[in-house]
This record gives structure tokens, C-alpha cells and sequence, in this order.
């Protein structure tokens, strides 16, 4: 389920077990540009804390980041085989953290990006 959630959703970037990964229908790479990581720390933090207008600036960054983080050629297979072996090595818990942010994206999409 999360394989295919991913392979239907642009880049985003997404903490798992201390790092940051960009995944998405066209990447699957860890983030090593700490700008990039500290936004979607403070995308985190606005979006819990319920402030729209930061939360909304973080996550049109982040998507930015997503974006430029992009390698070519795009090789659909091997992000395809990256992003499975990345969940496939994820404990539950890191599981189900990694639902919430999905969800959370998902809604975020759904609402800055209409």
C-alpha cells in the first residue's frame, strides 16, 4: 500500500527513523541539504502547532526542494525498487509515522495546492 501511495504522489519529504528522504512518483533519494530538512522540521512544527499561513509557506518549500532534488534520466524501476526496499527495512513503528506524514501531505496537497 505504501509502495503504490508513493508511486501516485509527487516528491515530498518525508522523516524516517532520524533522516530525511525525498520520495514520490519520480524520486526516491535521501536528503542531504540541511536547508531542506531544517523546512520540513518547521513544516512539522507549523502544522502541529495549526498556524495555516507557515505551514503553508513550509510546505510549498519543501515541495520546491522535492522538485529540484530531481535526477535525470528518471528511471521509474529503480525508484520503484528503491522506495520498496526502503519500507521493506522500515520496524512498524517507523511505519506507522510514515503513514501519518502521508496523510498529512495528502490533505496539505489537497488543500494548498487546488
Amino acid at each position: 500500500m505504501l509502495l503504490e501511495t508513493f508511486l501516485k504522489s509527487p516528491g515530498f519529504l518525508y522523516e524516517i527513523n532520524g533522516n530525511y528522504y525525498y520520495l514520490g512518483k519520480w524520486i526516491c533519494k535521501k536528503c542531504t541539504n540541511t536547508d531542506a530538512a531544517d523546512c520540513a522540521a518547521m513544516y512539522h512544527i507549523c502544522r502541529n502547532a495549526k498556524e495555516e499561513p507557515d505551514t503553508n509557506m513550509y510546505f510549498q518549500k519543501i515541495r520546491a526542494y522535492s522538485d529540484f532534488a530531481l535526477e535525470v534520466p528518471y528511471n521509474p524501476e529503480k525508484i520503484k525498487t528503491d522506495i520498496d526496499s526502503l519500507i521493506k527495512k522500515l520496524p512498524g513503528k517507523a511505519i506507522g509515522e510514515l503513514k501519518t506524514q502521508i496523510q498529512n501531505f495528502t490533505e496539505d496537497l489537497h488543500k494548498y495546492c487546488q
